[in-house]
């Protein structure tokens, strides 16, 4: 199920910039309007429950999301946010040496890449989180704003 919410999100690109909180500094440097939740989020959680539901192995479930997809939106929250306290433990053996990097960026160095594969092995969905929360701090607590490439004791001498 947590492979369709994720393929979900990865097709529904508004929505989930939606129910992430799109940023307004994000929005611009891509040169487009910030997607804003008009409605709550519980909406979003149930389109997501049909999708997720339509083809479940369980038929009950199947049969349910048809009828009262609502019902599932609570557990489709949780669900979300023990992806988002994963995503949280996992972005911890990084430290601040993935800070703000992009999935690229990380696996294309010598010093992160062998972390990116450990921590795919035990949670997945680690890359599709993190293109959508790595400059999040919702999301990630351990996300800098600042240029990785500033040298801030040299500036605070020059001053």
């Amino acid at each position: 199920r947590t492979d369709r919410l994720i393929e979900w999100c990865r097709t529904h690109e508004s929505e989930r910039k939606k129910l992430f909180s799109d940023s307004t500094q994000d929005a611009r440097e891509e040169g487009r309007s910030k997607q804003q939740l008009r409605h709550g989020k519980n909406q979003i959680y149930i389109e997501m429950a049909k999708a997720i539901f339509l083809h479940d192995e369980t038929e009950e479930f199947r049969a349910l999301a048809q009828v009262n997809p609502g019902m599932f939106a609570s557990s489709i929250h949780s669900r979300l946010d023990v992806l988002k306290s994963k995503y949280r433990k996992q972005n911890a053996l990084l430290g601040q040496t993935g800070a703000g990097r992009t999935y690229e960026e990380l696996i294309s160095s010598e010093r992160t890449r062998n972390i990116i594969d450990t921590i795919q092995k035990e949670f997945p969905w680690w890359a599709d989180l993190h293109g959508w929360w790595r400059t999040n701090p919702a999301y990630n607590n351990t996300w800098s704003s600042a240029d990785s490439g500033q040298n801030f004791s040299v500036r605070a001498v020059e001053l």
